[in-house]
């Protein structure tokens, strides 16, 4: 089946490089891990869903690699192997008027937020939360990282979620970060399936981000 998928690509030399992505992770974040391929000049074809649909095309060969936020289960895909490529500490990033707060429990209390769906965020939020003993107001929970982007622009609420979302709005002054540490730290991987003809690109992708935390 390795062999015949390659073969059908044309040659792993000129072969697209097959990148799927969950539908919640930052736009930025694909693109600092595609730099090389862009640098290449290599045909990307990107696309989006959920971790089981990825996955399971990652099993089938459709895809060379899949990105994610949480290693997949051992159980339902015992041969995958999930590189951890960077970690990042997940904020509270708003317009400065929201962030006028002495304490994050007097914050959270006043300030709706905006969530992700379903992930390692929300899950550490829902503790965080718990342990203030405070009912957050939610303004919106999405699962599309650029709709958080537009919503947090938009002055809608407080987002929760690493810097790197907001890296242009914080880096031009239209939204700022809370000063208060949320101890959620969310991970990204790059998931692989093994195969005899792996994309060439892969290694110059995944290699150099695995010896670091942070990107």
């Amino acid at each position: 089946d390795d062999l015949v998928a390659t073969l059908t690509e044309g040659g792993a030399a000129h072969a697209p490089l097959r990148v799927g992505a969950l539908s919640t992770l930052s736009r930025n974040f694909q693109l600092r891990f595609l730099r090389p391929a862009l640098a290449a000049k290599a045909e990307l074809v990107l696309s989006s869903g959920s971790s089981l649909s990825l996955l399971r095309g990652l099993e089938d060969l459709a895809l060379d690699v899949v990105l994610l936020t949480d290693p997949p289960p051992r159980d339902t895909f015992p041969t995958l192997v999930a590189h951890r490529i960077a970690e990042q500490s997940v904020g509270i990033h708003g317009t400065a008027h929201r962030l006028a707060y002495g304490s994050l429990a007097d914050l959270l209390s006043a300030q709706p937020v905006i969530l992700p769906t379903e992930s390692s965020i929300r899950t550490g939020f829902d503790s965080l939360v718990a342990r203030l003993g405070i009912t957050p107001r939610i303004a919106a929970t999405v699962d599309d990282m650029a709709m958080v982007r537009l919503l947090a622009r938009s002055d809608l609420g407080l987002a929760i979620t690493p810097a790197v979302v907001l890296a242009d709005e914080l880096a031009q002054g239209l939204l700022a970060s809370a000063p208060f540490p949320l101890d959620i730290i969310e991970s990204f991987y790059a998931v692989t399936a093994p195969r005899t003809f792996p994309h060439p690109l892969l290694e110059s992708l995944i290699g150099p981000l695995t010896d670091h935390g942070d990107v």
